[in-house]
């Protein structure tokens, strides 16, 4: 049996604390000290990024994959909230990786799927 310790990191970008856990792949988002719903974290974050497009699953646990570039340098920065090549749980059934350039989102779920591509 593998053990996993957890190393929770604190990050705030753009107003928003981000805790992510390369181990466990989790994410918890706050907006001034309270909880926030991870959607609405994401589309702080993330809204404005552009889906380049879709991509057959690697390593994802998703069987696809969404890949987003940010609409300038400035938006990239949001990337580095997170640790790079590694999958984390954004939401449920949403996760998430980046490479420092771009955002790559693996929706377990067909109504995420379909909500992300809606209008691409």
């Amino acid at each position: 049996m593998k053990t996993i310790t957890c190393n929770h990191s604190s990050v705030v970008i753009a107003g928003i604390e981000i805790m992510s856990c390369d181990e466990c792949g989790d994410v918890v988002w706050y907006l001034a000290g309270e909880r926030l719903d991870p959607a609405e974290g994401m589309a702080r974050l993330f809204g404005q990024y552009d889906l380049v497009g879709r991509l057959d699953s690697l390593s994802a646990p998703a069987p696809e994959v969404l890949l987003y570039r940010p609409p300038n340098g400035r938006w990239r920065t949001h990337l580095a909230a997170f640790p790079k090549h590694v999958w984390l749980e954004a939401a449920p059934d949403l996760w998430l990786s980046h490479d420092e350039e771009h955002l790559l989102l693996a929706p377990a779920n067909p109504i995420h799927l379909e909500n992300l591509t809606r209008g691409a």
